[in-house]
């Protein structure tokens, strides 16, 4: 006596087998883990529209660089200028730090020198002249 699974599985088989025209999958057919499949080789530049020359090459080269600067410029300024304003504000506060501590030294001694020379010449009116004693 037959198994009865064994006749179904031989008509889904047989079934199977009508609409399949070779034992290698078609192109439209997905390969299955046992079957090898070969990878197409790369080329190895793209290859150039039909009838193209250089010059309409390089049209759509530039055609194809401001496209991709035009869709990706706005992402890369906010994602850029955020962090770039922080940096530059860091290094600016410390320049400016220092620069500020540069001048605050530099009218000190300015102030100073100019006391100082003030004082000589206020002490100097105030002095009576010397005379001549010999």
């Amino acid at each position: 006596m037959s198994d009865p699974d064994d006749n179904l599985l031989g008509k889904a088989d047989a079934f199977l087998k009508r609409y399949r025209s070779s034992a290698k999958p078609g192109k439209d057919e997905v390969p299955v883990l046992t079957e090898v499949v070969a990878e197409p080789a790369a080329p190895s530049s793209p290859p150039a529209p039909a009838g193209a020359a250089g010059s309409e090459l390089e049209a759509l080269e530039k055609r194809l660089r401001q496209s991709l600067l035009d869709a990706v410029g706005p992402y890369l300024t906010d994602f850029l200028e955020e962090p770039l304003r922080a940096r530059i504000e860091d290094h600016l506060r410390r320049i400016l730090a220092g620069l500020a501590e540069q001048l605050k030294a530099d009218i000190d001694t300015l102030v100073r020198d100019a006391v100082a020379r003030a004082v000589e010449l206020e002490v100097a009116r105030l002095r009576p002249p010397r005379s001549n004693r010999s």
